[in-house]
């Protein structure tokens, strides 16, 4: 009896073995010039390792709750251009958008915009959406602090009135013309 139990697991280690190994995806790696085929982890340790949506998924879920419901109401892309704009360009770049390509301004009227066109209990993806929303204001608005009520913010300009000798002195300075002295050339004995 107990021979006969030690054949049978020794009939079942190559089945299991073969089981396993189809059981695992098979990837492509490329390292240096040359492509390779590796078998990556077991589907299931690996599912049962991921302990929820990681965060790129959970943007991807917002995103599309948010087009969903942008496009259950059309007219809204119209009248909330800022959200319109910001879950375009969250579509296109992902959050590289939010963290980088959407500016400031735009990220803080379309958060206000998003809380009016989502009253009451929003989903999970669009809580989400809305965490990274503001996260990302807060953290950018941050860096850029700029104070709204002065003139001299970066990207304004100013302008005052100039006499036309200053401008013609300026404009030699802004075209790199000096003036020559006493017929020397500068830099030259």
């Amino acid at each position: 009896m107990a021979s006969r139990k030690s054949d049978s697991s020794a009939l079942t280690r190559p089945v299991t073995w073969v089981r396993d190994l189809l059981q695992r995806p098979v990837k492509m790696e490329l390292r240096g010039a040359q492509v390779h085929v590796v078998l990556g982890e077991r589907a299931d340790r690996a599912a049962s390792a991921s302990k929820g949506p990681s965060a790129g998924e959970a943007l991807r879920r917002g995103h599309g709750e948010l087009h969903a419901l942008l496009r259950r109401h059309p007219e809204t892309r119209d009248l909330m251009r800022h959200l319109a704009y910001t879950e375009a360009e969250i579509g296109r770049f992902g959050s590289r958008a939010i963290k980088r390509e959407i500016p400031v301004p735009v990220l803080v009227k379309a958060l206000e915009q998003f809380d009016r066109l989502v009253e009451g209990a929003p989903t999970e993806g669009l809580s989400y959406l809305r965490a990274r929303l503001a996260e990302a204001v807060e953290t950018r608005g941050r860096a850029t602090q700029v104070d709204e009520d002065t003139e001299t913010r970066p990207g304004s300009l100013e302008v005052m009135e100039a006499s036309h000798s200053l401008f013609d002195e300026m404009e030699r300075s802004w075209t790199g013309q000096i003036p020559l002295e006493n017929g020397k050339v500068p830099g030259r004995g």
